[in-house]
């Protein structure tokens, strides 16, 4: 089957168009924010005052974000956080010097553990009219805003995407990579396979606002 972002995003299609065709969308499943967020009662929000977004946002069931690490993530206006995704800080050593013990050794911690002693987690920063699919564990340090970001993705710590990207269905982007903008990635690891046009964010915003009215209307049906 091909991926779901290999069309280019003229074509119309999204991951959040798509997920709302899946299955009726209930209104008491939902927890409406005082700046129009729509978060999922199922979603699991570990450390909510470290969650920062900027509203009119949407968090489907049983999505993980780990504010309890201590590092705030920061979320901007009209995004999409599809089903089963994970946010996880990435965690680096507080200090550089070699002879100070680190908890489970003397490098970083990918293990998605906790901050331990010397270590701290650093925030997470996705920017507007940006889309994560189902399934998808997110590291990154940052995302920038009109990104496309497929199911089943693994985007490793301390990545960082730049705006205007799309991250098709089941790619693995290995840590400290730098995606630039206007990327099409995909593959494991990932690879850039191609540009997209400069028009891509403004289609991506419009998309994005359309498919959260969409949300919205189907929610008070």
């Amino acid at each position: 089957m091909p991926a779901v972002l290999v069309s280019p995003p003229s074509s119309g299609s999204s991951p959040t168009s798509q997920s709302l065709t899946k299955e009726p969308i209930i209104k008491a499943d939902y927890i409406r924010t005082a700046t129009q967020n729509y978060i999922s009662r199922s979603a699991n929000i570990l450390g909510a005052p470290n969650l920062n977004t900027k509203g009119k946002s949407i968090i489907r069931p049983d999505t993980t974000i780990h504010g309890d690490y201590g590092a705030p993530i920061y979320i901007g206006r009209y995004c999409y956080v599809d089903d089963g995704v994970s946010m996880i800080p990435s965690v680096i050593p507080i200090s550089s010097d070699p002879l100070l013990t680190i908890d489970g050794g003397s490098g970083y911690n990918d293990n998605n553990a906790p901050p331990g002693k010397n270590e701290k987690a650093l925030p997470i920063v996705i920017g507007s009219h940006t889309q994560i699919g189902t399934n998808t564990r997110i590291q990154s340090v940052t995302i920038g805003s009109c990104v496309r970001i497929g199911s089943n993705c693994i985007l490793s710590p301390r990545s960082k995407i730049h705006d205007c990207c799309i991250i098709e269905d089941g790619t693995l982007i290995p840590p400290d990579m730098v995606v630039p903008p206007f990327s099409r990635v995909r593959g494991i690891p990932g690879k850039i396979v191609g540009s997209l046009p400069e028009c891509s964010g403004g289609e991506f915003v419009e998309c994005c606002v359309q498919d959260y009215l969409c949300f919205v209307r189907r929610l008070e049906d």
